[in-house]
């Protein structure tokens, strides 16, 4: 299977790609960007210095310029990229993949995420090619970044009180800025899991399954903790818990949010309105949003959404299923710190605890994601479009299909033979029903074992 995924590179370090891989890579960006410098970031894991060493080969090889600002967070790449004009960003990470997985985030001028659609299956073809002659002129540098990106995060610290908080930071980068950031805050911070390291000791680095929120969990009930927060590998994803332990759906957070907006912070979103989310996400966002005054729009996943959607129809944030939160304060990018921050300040300001916030917001019942296997997807997904044709469809991402009572939608991973489904209901008895109906259609028409 190709490293080159739809919006990044990524696979298993030393067995996928190599550091010669990296190289060429670094090599081939210089003419596919025109860029003339560069900004290299990395994760902790244990291949990254390897990378970062190969990669800035590539680039000096080609006359490029490259900047190093060391171990950070990936949304520090567009910050650096965009506030220094840089021509090129990349993070080296695997995000939240295990271990032995390594990866690209690349970005070009402003800090545009390059993806399939931009770039990547020209790099992907160039780089069956190795370097042409060396160009002179090419420098190595390096800069440190994080005053500078702890002074653009230093607005969304108003209004928090002191509440007391249980942050996991997971080994990953999340510990690089977590204790500068809450140093002056009032509240009681239990930080845990922070020494960084790619062997992701205590959990996997990716905080949307389960065994990774265990501790987290366990350390908000015996602290009595307003909240808890677990980020990723890379720390570009926030995961909440509430002051019950529970783990609170992304989307819901992204409908909380409106809260920080349109009431306690309303001068912050200046003559914007509004509030963009994925197709898989909750309908409570939407109501809960016009409750508010604000206005929703459904567009499909990733990063070029976002970036793209935001600045068109006068958003103020966004957000996706797996945690992504989008800001347009920040390039209509995502950042794990600023949602970090805002749910504090929310929940200072409002007489309510966490789980009773997001119980005002949930007004349905929701499946999250359900994967299965599947030999022919895209025939699968004809097939329960054509059954569900009398509800109303839309093709953001995959297809979606709107009933008076509950909605769902199915679509195919990116990466990998797996179809996706995701069901809405008004009430529990509508999802249960609604989900073993489509389950029947999935496994009589070529549908294998599901995936829990």
């Amino acid at each position: 299977m190709s490293i080159f995924k739809s919006g990044s590179i990524r696979g298993k370090y030393g067995t996928e790609w190599n550091r010669e891989t990296a190289y060429r890579i670094g090599y081939h960006l210089v003419s596919l960007l025109e860029a003339k410098t560069a900004v290299i970031g990395r994760d902790g894991r244990l291949s990254s210095c390897e990378i970062f060493e190969a990669l800035t080969e590539g680039f000096l090889w080609a006359g490029c310029s490259v900047t190093d600002i060391g171990m950070i967070d990936s949304p520090g790449i567009p910050f650096a990229n965009i506030t220094h004009g840089f021509d090129c960003g990349i993070m080296i990470t695997a995000s939240h993949n295990p271990p032995e997985y390594n990866g690209l985030k690349i970005s070009g001028k402003n800090a545009l995420v390059i993806s399939k659609h931009n770039g990547l299956l020209d790099l992907e073809d160039y780089i069956k090619e190795g370097p042409g002659p060396f160009v002179p002129g090419g420098n190595k540098s390096f800069l440190i970044i994080i005053p500078k990106y702890l002074e653009k995060l230093e607005p969304y610290k108003e209004g928090i009180g002191n509440l007391k908080c249980i942050v996991d930071c997971s080994n990953g980068m999340g510990s690089v800025l977590v204790h500068k950031i809450v140093k002056d805050l009032p509240g009681e911070y239990r930080i845990i899991n922070d020494t960084i390291d790619g062997n992701f000791p205590a959990h996997g680095p990716n905080p949307t399954i389960e065994a990774s929120l265990s501790e987290v969990k366990n350390e908000v009930l015996n602290n009595k903790a307003d909240l808890g927060i677990c980020f990723d590998g890379d720390g570009d994803r926030t995961i909440f818990i509430d002051e019950k332990g529970q783990w609170v759906s992304p989307d819901l957070i992204l409908a909380m949010l409106g809260l920080y907006y349109f009431k306690h912070f309303p001068g912050k979103r200046g003559d914007a309105d509004g509030v963009l989310y994925d197709a898989r996400s909750t309908n409570s966002i939407s109501d809960f949003i016009s409750i508010l005054g604000g206005k929703t729009y459904i567009c499909s996943t990733g990063h070029t959404a976002m970036q793209e959607g935001l600045p068109a129809l006068n958003g103020i944030y966004g957000g996706e299923l797996p945690g992504h939160y989008y800001y347009r304060d920040f390039y209509s990018l995502d950042n794990g710190w600023i949602p970090f921050l805002q749910v504090q300040a929310i929940l200072s300001k409002e007489e309510k605890t966490f789980s009773q916030i997001i119980t005002d917001i949930n007004k349905y019942h929701f499946s999250g994601e359900i994967n299965f296997k599947v030999a022919d997807g895209e025939s699968l997904i004809e097939e329960i479009k054509a059954k569900y044709s009398h509800g109303k469809q839309t093709f953001l991402d995959g297809v979606r299909v709107d009933f008076d009572d509950w909605w769902f939608l199915v679509r195919m991973a990116n990466t990998e033979p797996i179809l996706r489904l995701v069901v809405e209901g008004k009430n529990e008895k509508i999802l249960k029903q609604k989900i073993e109906e489509i389950k029947k259609i999935i496994y009589q028409s070529g549908g294998l074992d599901h995936l829990l």
